[in-house]
């Protein structure tokens, strides 16, 4: 809970919270909640700090479209990521260097990108309160979240199967539409049987470092080619996680070499 909070504070202060984002040292003593002992069946948070209100607010509407989501009984399909990439592949093939690049995509971004995935960073912490009653050996439990902010939000109440579906919602993770990026290789990793190999790339419209994701090692050895300190131009898709991606810092899937 303390780091949904920690979360929270980010999206408040900056407007979004990006991948890996901190608070700084003078900003813990803003984030201080006392947790008390258990009363009236259940653990209470109080935040005792000017404005905190405004951070339980905006946990709650982080949470609530996710929830209101897991809630309904249709969860809607998506494609694998495997076949999410083949057709990508397709994608850039056809459209070769007619495929939009980072820059075009940095300056009008899909709008739900980013409110998308600063609310995932609170979603996420929240899935690990719930999912302690998603297994189906704790059918009949619940747990009830009840946030009391400037404003008042009807409670949440998980269920088993809402947590379950609250899970897959927030873990989600789909591939985004194919562009062309300018990068500088940093370093090559060849994976092991459990990690599939990755790259590291400076991306040169954001002057970030950023994971390329590869499926293989032939993938591998088509990149190593550029490893060299020279830029190169790579066809990619973002990893985009419960409909949301962060431009300076989301990770990559590699496609093929412009």
């Amino acid at each position: 809970m303390q780091r949904a909070i920690d979360r929270a504070y980010l999206i408040e202060r900056y407007g979004n919270a990006w991948k890996h984002a901190r608070l700084k040292a003078n900003q813990y003593r803003e984030t201080d909640f006392i947790a008390l002992y258990p009363r009236e069946g259940g653990i209470v948070l109080d935040a005792v700090r000017n404005g905190a209100g405004q951070l339980i607010d905006r946990i709650a509407s982080s949470i609530r479209p996710v929830f209101e989501s897991a809630t309904q009984h249709g969860l809607e399909q998506h494609a694998s990521i495997v076949e999410q990439l083949s057709e990508r592949r397709l994608y850039v093939n056809q459209m070769r260097e007619n495929t939009i690049t980072f820059e075009q995509v940095k300056v009008n971004p899909p709008l739900e990108w980013a409110s998308a995935y600063s609310n995932r960073s609170v979603v996420k912490e929240i899935d690990q309160i719930v999912s302690q009653v998603a297994p189906a050996r704790h059918e009949g439990s619940v747990v009830d979240i009840t946030l009391h902010g400037d404003h008042s939000h009807l409670p949440f109440t998980f269920t088993p199967e809402i947590a379950r579906r609250f899970h897959k919602i927030a873990s989600q993770r789909e591939l985004g539409p194919p562009m062309i990026i300018t990068a500088q290789i940093r370093s090559l990793d060849r994976g092991n049987k459990h990690t599939p190999p990755s790259a590291k790339l400076l991306n040169r419209a954001t002057s970030r470092e950023v994971s390329l994701q590869l499926a293989n090692i032939q993938e591998l050895e088509q990149i190593r080619p550029y490893h060299d300190g020279n830029d190169v131009r790579l066809f990619v898709s973002p990893v985009v996680e419960a409909l949301g991606f962060d431009l300076n810092g989301g990770d990559l899937v590699f496609l093929a070499v412009v």
